[in-house]
């Protein structure tokens, strides 16, 4: 037999690792798994050691800096549309142009009527979701319009960003016209633009570029807001990978940019930020701003940018709350945004304040700041809801450890309080009917009545949960103004309005029965007012309701019920901008 062979040490040999079975986890041969996450020792951490990001770059990147590191002269260039974050190969000889209106196949109105609905756009939609810089972007339709042909239709992503524009503005320029023939034709005219954009899609996202990214920012926030919210989302997530894919929320790394171009790209990232929830910590963008030129007045834009710059800090604060990312304590994750909200709160500028307005004339047409202003509260107190719900409600589940009740209950009263102070002022928006009424034609009408919505059935999950007590009478009268809200003339023309006081009726019919069955004795209120409890008083409701949730069934519970019913977040948080 052979001796064993004698096994040689090589100083420069990395030490090899064992997978551990049963996990991804691999550990050093020399190193014993129960001390590097043994029970006492989740992980060792030194103040060296910083954290890890896993670069953001395509294999199309590293291949570049391969080449240009060793000075290669390539006389070729690489066609490489099919790799993730590659480029089409450069047309050496001109496609073929074509009449753009043959090509697009839609009978259009007269140049001036075009222009009215581009000025339709900026005043229903720019306001509130500012996805362009104004100025560069009538350039671009000015140069349209003036032209007859255009290239081919493929790659030509200008072409379908200005016909969005202008299908918008006839929407929403029908919502303000009474002849009937003339919203007809505005309607027809939308739907034909909307239908031809949509058999586009594939081509358009197909393009990764700028106006890509725009075109899902409108058409699906549209989308979102007008009876067909899936399709929106979809969309919207298709606007988020391509502006991941040219790097939008990458402002870092951009060199020999325009500062328009930069703003462009700057205003889209924002406007998806908003709408997905995107926590802003893997994020290098800054806010909006103006862009300095040699025009002695001002661009209309810059008077409506603090509204954009403000909305966009607030998103900022609960983006990672919204994010749904893991927190660790999230009684102190509510409490620390409730600070910071509030803070955003007492620093919002007069302007934007909807009560420095409380004084101006109803017969008046509201001004865009006017309506700023209410799309900001609005969408404070929602926030506000959709953050101290989960501790008031519990999420629309039981608590699962019935052990920390009595510690969490009396902070729990407390975010119940904010709840309801939120929910009431929403409702509380008699004075400013006519900017409800205004905003009921722009592309802020769906975000409107879904914070109405939002706050209506808060306040009958409060009214079912103490009936007939203070709570519940000042809930009421807050669910009766939201109903009538609701009922307008034209945010009843919207489907989701129409479906939300479906829901908000019926709630109102179990809130009654609540009461009905109260007052022949059925049953009896267990629970003080909410909105009156302070101090010691909440000690002792959360020694009451400790004992009450652990006997009760989620299902027994009208406050869990009625929660239940609350939209998700994924739809409620969309401030669309």
């Amino acid at each position: 037999m052979y001796a064993p062979r004698k096994r040689q040490k090589v100083s420069s040999a990395c030490v090899p690792c064992i997978p551990r079975h049963g996990s991804g986890t691999a550990y050093p041969r020399n190193s014993d798994p129960q001390i590097i996450n043994g029970p006492f020792s989740s992980k060792i951490s030194t103040q060296e050691e910083e954290p890890v990001i896993l670069p953001e770059s395509s294999i199309m990147d590293v291949s570049t800096r391969l080449g240009s590191g060793q000075k290669l002269v390539i006389g070729v260039e690489y066609d490489t549309s099919a790799l993730p974050g590659g480029k089409k190969l450069p047309i050496s000889f001109p496609s073929p142009s074509m009449p753009w209106r043959d090509a697009v196949g839609i009978s259009f109105p007269s140049k001036q009527t075009l222009d009215y609905l581009v000025d339709t756009f900026f005043s229903t939609v720019d306001w509130f979701m500012m996805v362009f810089y104004e100025e560069d972007f009538r350039q671009r339709y000015e140069e349209l319009m003036t032209s007859t042909h255009v290239p081919s239709l493929e790659d030509n992503n200008n072409l379908w960003i200005t016909l969005l524009v202008l299908g918008l503005g006839a929407h929403y320029s029908s919502l303000g016209r009474r002849e009937p023939h003339e919203r007809s034709h505005m309607r027809q005219l939308s739907k034909d633009i909307l239908v031809r954009v949509e058999q586009q899609f594939l081509r358009i996202i197909s393009s990764a570029d700028e106006e890509a990214v725009q075109i899902c920012v409108l058409l699906g926030s549209f989308h979102l807001f007008n009876g067909r919210p899936t399709a929106g989302l979809g969309i919207l997530g298709s606007g988020i990978k391509i502006a991941q894919v040219l790097r939008l929320h990458r402002e870092g790394t951009l060199t020999g940019i325009s500062a328009a171009r930069l703003e462009s790209r700057r205003r889209s990232w924002l406007a998806l930020e908003v709408f997905d929830n995107i926590d802003d910590s893997d994020c290098d963008v800054n806010t909006v701003s103006d862009i300095k030129t040699n025009k002695e007045e001002p661009h209309r834009q810059t008077a409506q940018l603090d509204y954009h710059r403000w909305k966009f800090r607030l998103y900022r604060i609960v983006g990672r709350f919204l994010a749904r990312r893991l927190q660790t304590n999230r009684l102190e994750s509510v409490q620390s945004i409730h600070a910071q909200l509030t803070s955003w709160q007492r620093q919002l500028p007069e302007k934007l304040r909807l009560e420095s307005y409380k004084g101006k004339s109803t017969q008046d047409t509201p001004s865009l700041l006017q309506m700023q202003a209410l799309a900001l509260q609005l969408t404070y107190d929602n926030i506000q809801i959709i953050l101290h719900r989960s501790l008031s409600f519990g999420s629309g589940s039981r608590v699962s450890n019935t052990d920390h009740l009595p510690d969490d209950l009396p902070k729990s009263a407390l975010s119940r309080k904010q709840l309801f102070q939120s929910a009431l002022r929403t409702s509380e928006l008699n004075d400013y009917s006519h900017v409800l009424h205004a905003c009921g034609k722009t592309h802020a009408a769906m975000h409107v009545g879904i914070c109405l919505f939002t706050a209506g059935v808060v306040l009958c999950a409060f009214a079912i949960s103490e009936p007939l007590s203070a709570t519940s009478e000042a809930a009421k009268n807050g669910v009766m103004n939201i109903l009538r809200f609701q009922h307008d003339p034209v945010l009843n023309e919207h489907l989701l309005s129409a479906q939300s006081v479906k829901i908000l009726e019926d709630l109102v019919t179990v809130l009654l029965r609540s009461e009905h069955s109260l007052i022949r004795g059925d049953k009896t209120v267990s629970s003080p007012s909410i909105a009156q409890t302070t101090g010691e008083d909440e000690i002792q409701i959360g020694e009451q309701n400790a004992n009450k949730y652990e006997s009760r069934e989620s299902e027994d519970n009208p406050l869990d019920e009625a929660n239940s019913t609350v939209l998700p977040e994924t739809l409620l948080n969309f401030q669309g901008n």
